[in-house]
């Protein structure tokens, strides 16, 4: 019985097209950024380099909110991506990714963001 009891629990929050959503194909970064334009259940708007960082860095809102910089991924995939962002990593000298990015140029935050979504299924290359 608990089984079915987590299914309906799955069902009636909508946690159903997360899971759903979140077992997708890698996509093309011009079909990630034309998708941000269309809101969908179990996706979330993402910012390629980080909105906070780059502001904190004095990028502007015109380049931080600018079409090139919007994704539409899976609700699972941005909060995994968000939670590798503040977890120290080997490649960036045991930094978070946000701290080695702190003062980067803007390529170098970009690179690092396109190179997440691949890590993380959501970006073909």
């Amino acid at each position: 019985m608990r089984n079915l009891e987590a299914i309906a629990w799955i069902n009636r929050f909508g946690y159903h097209t997360i899971l759903q959503t979140a077992l997708e194909n890698p996509k093309s970064l011009e079909e990630l950024q034309r998708a941000a334009n269309e809101p969908a259940p179990g996706y979330q708007i993402h910012h390629i380099v980080e909105q906070q960082a780059a502001a904190a860095d004095g990028d502007s809102q015109e380049m931080i909110n600018s079409p090139d910089n919007l994704v539409r991924i899976p609700t699972m995939k941005h909060r995994e991506i968000t939670g590798w962002y503040m977890t120290s990593n080997r490649r960036f000298g045991d930094l978070s990714p946000r701290e080695y990015l702190r003062g980067k140029s803007w390529d170098e935050k970009r690179r690092v963001g396109l190179d997440a979504l691949v890590d993380f299924g959501v970006l073909k290359r």
